[in-house]
């Protein structure tokens, strides 16, 4: 008896379609291998649109990326790895890579301590040899900062010793400290069109003198140097209630921009020693931790207590923002006697005190420098968004010729049954 065909084997049972991904999968790891990134990248995304739920598809796509210097879109495939499976350290490994290359320094570092925390170091070197580079990496950008804080300074110093071009403008109008600063600002207005966060900013100086100025006003000398050690029983006295401290943090508008001096918050002056700093935090704690203060908002007010301690606490960061304060508070003094001369000669007074001016200006400093950092944040963001966009679109165009191409095959099969049929239909009445 003839043997019949061979039987495929039993246990075979991969569809076409996993076939077919893993047919790409493997090219793609051959580009991959060949430093082809682009050419990987494209096959591996023809995988996914066969199989959108493959976590090492995602995975090697986010490698691909990163060294394509993609990186926002090698951060959203690797949380992709995260989300199909929390417990996969190669996960949260590529996720840390992500992070790392896009410098957010603190969430690649929690990433890799995750994968630590699933695979130890001894089998996890990738993780580790990872940690070690993000903490090289704040120590590096901790001394850029550094640098960067006292050319600021340096330029904030030289502009108060140029003549004053502000004294034809109001008290509320902010100018850049220095041409430089002035073309960076117009750089960065044109190009992220920050003008919500201008008028913000406007905003808050606009109302700067319908708040009292001295509820957040320096402690006098007397106060300071006042004979024996502060009680802290006594400065919970001298701060009032706790609804007192949490409308003063949280609940005056604008608050976040007032908040920005870290002493204007612990209300201390910035001349205390670290001794009294100290105190006056624990002091503002006892009134407003949440779990000794039930008023609403309590939880907000002493994030902003505790946030302020911390940086004090930070010699390098103390020292920069005493120094800002200084240059603040020196610039006001300028301004201050400039227009009490101007005044003067026209036989009146300027309205608001020495001390008032002064706080102003410190105030001033501060808001420009957060408006900075913020514009810097937001081009990031924006960046970050179009390259999502366009890994989107692309995506997006691969799926739709793939659909059309396979609906042209169908197509050209139909009509290609059909055509038979009818050739069958006319053979068959020729006969």
């Amino acid at each position: 008896m003839a043997a019949g065909p061979a039987a495929a084997p039993a246990n075979d049972t991969t569809e076409e379609w996993e076939k077919q991904r893993d047919a790409l999968k493997v090219e793609a790891d051959g580009f991959y291998k060949a430093k082809d990134f682009k050419k990987a990248i494209a096959k591996y995304t023809e995988a996914i649109t066969l199989d959108p739920e493959h976590i090492l598809l995602y995975s090697n796509r986010s490698a691909a990326y990163l060294n394509n210097n993609e990186k926002s879109k090698a951060l959203k495939d690797a949380q992709k790895c995260v989300e199909l499976n929390g417990d996969w350290f190669k996960g949260h490994n590529r996720l840390a890579a992500a992070l790392f290359a896009l410098r957010r320094l603190d969430a690649a570092k929690s990433s890799y301590q995750e994968s630590l925390r699933l695979c130890g170091p001894e089998v996890n070197k990738i993780a580790s040899k990872g940690l070690e580079d993000v903490k090289l990496l704040e120590k590096k950008r901790t001394e850029e900062e550094r640098i960067e804080r006292e050319a600021a300074l340096l330029s904030a110093k030289s502009s108060s010793n140029e003549p004053s071009s502000s004294q034809n403008k109001t008290t509320t109008e902010i100018s850049p400290a220095s041409n430089k600063e002035k073309e960076e600002t117009a750089k960065a207005v044109a190009s992220t069109e920050p003008a919500g966060e201008e008028d913000l900013l406007a905003d808050f100086f606009s109302n700067v003198d319908e708040d009292n100025l001295k509820d957040q006003s320096e402690p006098t000398e007397e106060k300071i140097l006042e004979n024996g050690p502060s009680k802290i029983k006594k400065e919970n006295v001298d701060l009032g209630t706790a609804a007192d401290q949490i409308k003063r943090l949280v609940l005056v508008s604008n608050y976040e921009w007032k908040n920005l001096n870290p002493f204007s918050v612990l209300a201390i002056s910035h001349n205390a020693a670290e001794e009294e700093v100290g105190r006056r935090y624990k002091a503002l704690s006892l009134l407003v931790h949440p779990d000794k203060c039930r008023e609403p908002h309590a939880r907000d007010a002493f994030e902003q207590i505790r946030k302020a301690n911390a940086q004090l606490n930070d010699s390098v960061k103390r020292k920069h923002i005493i120094d800002l304060i200084n240059t603040g508070r020196k610039n006001g003094k300028k301004d201050w006697e400039a227009k009490k001369k101007r005044l003067h000669a026209n036989g009146s007074q300027p309205e608001e005190t020495l001390e008032e001016a002064q706080e102003k200006a410190v105030m001033k400093l501060f808001a420009e420098i957060e408006m900075k950092r913020r514009d810097v944040e937001k081009r990031k963001r924006n960046q970050e968004k179009r390259e999502r966009d366009l890994e989107d679109a692309e995506v997006e165009k691969l799926k739709a010729d793939r659909d059309f191409e396979q609906n042209w095959k169908k197509g050209e099969r139909l009509e290609k049954r059909i055509g038979n049929w009818r050739d069958f239909n006319h053979k068959k009445k020729k006969k």
